[in-house]
């Protein structure tokens, strides 16, 4: 079975407790990258992830098929759409956005894209997982 990569744009709590365990028990993805703007500690607990210092370095990363953003909520947005335009599927942590117009943008964008786009939850999960692996 062909896993879905997946990158977290953040290794803080969220990652820490909530995505990264889920993700590297879950078969059907492979836990492969972090985005890490300081402290490097995902290889202790995950040895072989790849850890980037820059967000577009991830972006740039052709191997990522999905990305959740797990980031602080006024940078939602900005990820999302950032990861959209790499050709990426996103998951978004919740709130998704901070207006309505930044949520119809993206929506609008991900159908252009023809990328997969939701916002963090186990049924989230359960889409992408469907959708991605078609």
């Amino acid at each position: 079975m062909q896993t879905i990569k997946t990158a977290l744009c953040s290794f803080g709590m969220s990652g820490w407790v909530f995505h990264a365990p889920f993700l590297h028990l879950h078969k059907v993805f492979e836990l492969y990258g972090v985005w890490e703007r300081s402290k490097k500690t995902a290889a202790e607990k995950y040895p072989g992830i790849r850890s980037f210092d820059t967000y577009e370095a991830l972006l740039n990363d052709a191997a990522i098929e999905l990305v959740i953003v797990n980031t602080p909520n006024y940078t939602h947005y900005e990820y999302a759409k950032k990861a959209l335009l790499a050709n990426k599927s996103v998951i978004v942590e919740k709130p998704f956005c901070i207006t309505v117009h930044e949520c119809d943008e993206l929506i609008t964008l991900a159908k252009e894209k023809n990328k997969l786009l939701s916002v963090y939850q186990i049924a989230g999960m359960t889409v992408i997982i469907r959708s991605l692996k078609k």
